[in-house]
């Protein structure tokens, strides 16, 4: 019974905020206009991998590593994907998001490899920050600074994201991200749009990082939700007591797996599996505000990194 109370008191105030967000696109507002900011030309590189990724499975979290965006006036904080994961944990303490994260992490499944380039590590109004995929390597990382990492040449190659540095605190966007992340045992590559990132950097690596973008709805329902429901349907078929709290939730034909189409029409989780951004227009290009469409889902999470060796591609 507190389950399903903290569910309606979570869908309830979720509505609350989708509801204030509709009336708002109803009055006039000017658009926010992108501001690209010129890439670095000088500065010292600075080689780091990212030792730990926190995902959002609390309400504080959820906020904590939230950012504004698509630049609305109000100054929301958007971050759909910690919604999305709350529920979820909240319904079933033995869903373990974060331990199957970081032992992929610990083992080198997923490389996060980081370039900053700053010409001063403490105040710089032009830095530039790069993200790089990495190959798993041969023997686990110990991430103190002497691992050796391989850059994947075969994915995408992203533009650096561009910002600043005051007193070590980079702050920078907007820009694009290509992300790994590990849900439930599954690994799942994502690209995000309207890319913030900030953290405190030193030479020794950075912490209290996080990282917000947009999700395309073609990522989002192709690639996030069927990682979650695969790794769901793994807990569920290894777990008694995960499969009695979660499937009498959403398995509503009661064949003892939870299909999409379940998840997404859930009335506790329909909102929280709905775009919530206008983050692109008609040809898909970032452009915030400008066609009224619901076109991408927020997300943010948290990173830590530390010093790592690896050579930069060749552009």
């Amino acid at each position: 019974m507190k389950v399903k109370n903290y569910f309606v008191a979570i869908a309830n105030g979720v509505l609350v905020f989708i509801l204030l967000t509709a009336c708002n696109t109803l009055l006039p507002r000017p658009a926010p206009t992108p501001t690209l900011q010129p890439l670095p030309t000088t500065g010292t590189q600075y080689f780091f991998a990212a030792n730990r990724f926190l995902i959002p499975t609390t309400q504080e979290q959820t906020k904590e590593f939230a950012f504004n965006l698509d630049g609305d006036l109000q100054n929301s904080r958007d971050n759909k994907f910690g919604d999305l994961l709350t529920l979820l944990t909240s319904a079933s303490q033995g869903i373990e998001l974060q331990s199957t994260l970081d032992q992929a992490v610990m083992d080198g499944q997923i490389v996060s490899l980081n370039i900053l380039k700053a010409s001063d590590p403490l105040n710089d109004k032009s830095v530039s920050w790069s993200f790089f995929l990495g190959h798993k390597p041969q023997v686990m990382p110990k991430f103190d600074g002497t691992d050796q990492f391989t850059v994947d040449t075969d994915a995408p190659v992203i533009a650096p994201i561009v910002g600043s540095l005051t007193n070590g605190h980079f702050i920078g966007g907007p820009g694009s991200a290509r992300v790994q992340m590990y849900l439930l045992g599954q690994m799942v590559d994502v690209k995000l749009s309207g890319v913030y990132l900030e953290a405190d950097v030193t030479a020794n690596g950075c912490a209290n990082g996080k990282l917000g973008g947009g999700l395309s709805v073609e990522e989002f329902r192709g690639k996030i939700l069927p990682a979650l429901l695969a790794g769901l349907d793994q807990v569920i078929k290894s777990d008694e007591t995960v499969a009695g709290t979660l499937l009498p939730i959403f398995d509503t034909d009661r064949n003892g797996i939870i299909s999409i189409e379940e998840f997404e029409s859930n009335p506790l989780l329909m909102l929280a599996v709905s775009p919530d951004l206008d983050l692109l227009d008609a040809s898909g290009s970032f452009n915030p505000n400008q066609d009224g469409v619901k076109d991408s889902y927020s997300l943010g999470i948290g990173f830590t990194c530390v010093p790592a060796v690896f050579t930069q591609p060749v552009e």
